[in-house]
């Protein structure tokens, strides 16, 4: 309980036994009093009544005396120094002259400079001890910088984060990229999870595997325009526990193109010298059937003919084998644990409950590429049941002398050799660059038959390489230790979007906006010129990471408008509408909190053009207003310049959207430190505080 609601509550129960001491003397002196003196009871009433009311009016005036020289300034005192030691340690406590705190304002000013001399000793120690560790991190940062591969980091709900430049420029997505994001927003989905499946399968002990928690992948951006190449590494915590994964990538969107272009042209190639190797040895069959030709005559002309049948016989062979090299040169493959392969296509089916799918026989490693695998078998699965309506498969991996076989088998009859063919031009659905079963098996050089099983039963069966380097032979290679990073606070897991009401304040993650008007009637007219955001993700404010925009209004800008924030007609003219650059700003917003100076201001011009453009903001939003006069109720002060010099923000690019919300940010940020010392820990709990303010001006409005 505050000093002033604890003197309210003492005076005010003060004030009803002094007044119920006084009626009770009162009645009992009237009940007393002798008959011959009944005519004096009403004197005795009125001299009662009297001396209440001089009672009360001591008191009122005796709590509006301690009030104002003891309660406000020990409320002032307090809030000076919650933002002394939350938020600016070089804030002046201010505490109006007249009041009975003694020394205490005097000695708590002396406290506080000795507390700064504490803390800039404390500071220069850290600021010592730390050096080296900075001077590491600003070397790891420029080998990020410069390295030629993109790398991203994430936590395992696949929110990014860390990335390096080379990351933006591969994805091709500009500022869009950012901390705590999806990274789904910008790569394909299966690929990572298939990737990320066969890691966490390997650190339970299900597969024991030389290149230890790393797996190559191929993804392709979302847009399907760029493929990226890579490894996946996953990351662990003290106790072994996966965190989450690091991915280091490329683009090979041209070289795949060009790969694909020396596809096809060495299949005509090949493909086309058929037909004409065919009739050729057909004429020389036919020459040799002919007897009756002098064998002075048919002898040169045979061996000719033969000689050359035998040439592009050989030559074709020869394409055909370098045409099979070029297209599987490049492709990612490794070596995979058939268990874990199965696992991951079992995994694929598990929701579908029409299907029941049974591993079976003794594990073997093989070689190829396990994503491609996983989707080829899920589609010939499908296949299956489709036309046959097989429901129960079987899973085996089979050892032969040159390949290991991956066997789908099924109760029912083979497959005709024509239908399984028509089946491999159709098209993966969940794999990039809109690869056919024909071209998985092409680039693993392999094929796919169809054959009868033991009994009734029938098989699909696929020739793949064994493993390069097998089981207890393989030498684990020295994996060069990674580099140590310094804030990956967003390992820790997300909750739902349903909860962020409970979640902590500075778990959640931001976007600090404002914007710049035609003038200040958004009901009247008045038109957004200019709307800026920065990101603020684990207590830091993402620079990097801004909406910056200005914006055609449609009508003239004012002259007292262009005098306030120096946008003028000039500037806006061919930029784009509102209804264009709304839709691009709450995707920057995403799911973040937003956070304005007076924001109802700026979110009335929102709320009016989400029609026109098409989107709604209803994320939750913080007013930092609101929230400085919950904090300091002690003064009228709550312009964003007061607000920012109380918490010693610097101020720059004032009456700019973007300088704006940068200061509004800043200012945010050392908040969060003085509402958790107030106990204001959760959104809602901020919200709350916020809306308390609302509600006792509106009561304040009414008087």
């Amino acid at each position: 309980m505050s000093p002033r609601l604890f003197l309210v509550a003492c005076f005010a129960a003060l004030a009803l036994a002094a007044l119920g001491a006084v009626a009770a003397g009162t009645i009992l002196i009237d009940r007393n009093l002798p008959e011959e003196m009944a005519q004096f009871s009403h004197i005795v009433i009125v001299y009662g009544g009297g001396i209440m009311f001089l009672l009360v009016a001591i008191i009122a005036v005796l709590w509006a005396y301690l009030d104002h020289a003891v309660a406000q300034p020990l409320s002032s005192l307090t809030r000076g120094i919650q933002t002394v030691l939350y938020a600016n340690p070089e804030h002046r406590i201010e505490v109006d002259d007249v009041h009975q705190l003694g020394g205490l304002p005097p000695a708590v000013e002396e406290l506080v400079a000795q507390l700064g001399v504490a803390r800039t000793r404390v500071n220069e120690a850290i600021t010592e001890a730390t050096t080296r560790v900075e001077e590491q991190k600003h070397q790891l940062e420029t080998i990020l910088r410069e390295l030629h591969e993109g790398v991203i980091v994430c936590n395992l709900n696949h929110h990014i984060l860390l990335y390096n430049d080379r990351a933006l420029d591969l994805l091709h997505v500009g500022g869009q990229l950012g901390l705590n994001r999806s990274l789904f927003s910008f790569s394909n989905r299966q690929p990572i999870l298939h990737a990320l499946g066969r890691l966490t399968n390997r650190l339970a002990g299900q597969e024991a595997h030389p290149e230890g928690l790393t797996v190559p992948f191929i993804c392709a951006t979302t847009d399907g325009r760029h493929t990226l190449e890579g490894r996946m590494g996953l990351m662990l915590d003290k106790d072994g526990n996966p965190t989450g994964y690091v991915l280091s990538f490329k683009d090979k969107t041209e070289e795949l193109a060009a790969l694909g272009l020396r596809d096809r042209l060495l299949r005509e190639s090949t493909e086309g010298l058929r037909g004409p190797v065919g009739n050729l040895r057909a004429a020389a069959e036919i020459l040799v059937a002919h007897s009756d030709m002098p064998a002075e005559e048919q002898a040169p002309f045979k061996q000719v003919v033969i000689n050359e049948a035998n040439f592009l016989t050989t030559r074709l062979e020869t394409l055909a084998a370098h045409y099979r090299d070029v297209i599987t040169g490049h492709w990612p493959t490794t070596d995979i644990y058939s268990a874990n392969l199965f696992n991951n296509l079992m995994r694929r089916l598990r929701d579908e409950r029409q299907l029941e799918v049974v591993m079976t026989g003794i594990p073997y490693w093989l070689h190829g590429d396990s994503y491609t695998l996983v989707e080829v078998l899920d589609m010939l699965i499908h296949k299956v049941n489709q036309h046959y309506g097989a429901t129960t498969f079987d899973l085996e991996a089979v050892g032969g002398e040159r390949h290991i076989y991956l066997d789908v088998i099924w109760k029912g009859a083979p497959i005709p050799a024509h239908e399984l063919d028509t089946w491999l031009d159709l098209q993966l659905e969940d794999a990039f660059g809109r690869l056919s079963i024909r071209d998985v098996l092409e680039h693993h050089k392999t094929d796919v038959w169809s054959l009868p099983h033991r009994e009734t039963r029938a098989q699909l069966r696929l020739p793949l390489p064994p493993a390069v380097q097998q089981g207890a032979k393989r030498e684990r290679r020295r994996m060069p230790s990674r580099p140590e990073f310094y804030d990956f606070d967003l390992f820790r897991q997300q909750p739902d979007l349903a909860e962020i009401g409970e979640r902590p304040l500075k778990s959640l993650t931001y976007v600090v906006f404002d914007t710049e008007t035609t003038g200040l009637q958004p009901s009247g007219g008045d038109e957004i010129i200019s709307i800026a955001g920065v990101r603020v993700v684990n207590g830091r404010i993402l620079t990097g990471e801004s909406f910056e925009r200005l914006v055609d209004p449609g009508r003239v800008i004012p002259r007292d408008s262009v005098r306030f924030h120096g946008i003028t007609d000039d500037m806006v003219k061919d930029k784009p509408p509102i209804h264009v650059v709304l839709p691009q700003f709450r995707q920057f917003v995403d799911d973040s909190v937003l956070v304005a100076h007076n924001a109802a201001f700026d979110l009335k011009f929102l709320k009016i053009k989400e029609e026109e453009a098409g989107v709604r903001f209803d994320t939750p939003v913080l007013d930092t207003l609101l929230l400085s006069v919950f904090l300091h109720d002690y003064t009228q002060k709550h312009s964003l310049d007061f607000v920012a010099e109380r918490f010693g923000i610097e101020v720059r690019g004032r009456h700019t959207a973007l300088g704006d919300a940068l200061v509004t940010a800043g200012v945010f940020l050392k908040m969060l430190d003085v509402l958790e010392a107030r106990g204001i820990t959760t959104l809602n709990q901020a919200v709350a505080a916020a809306n308390s303010i609302v509600e006792v001006r509106a009561r304040q409005a009414a008087f």
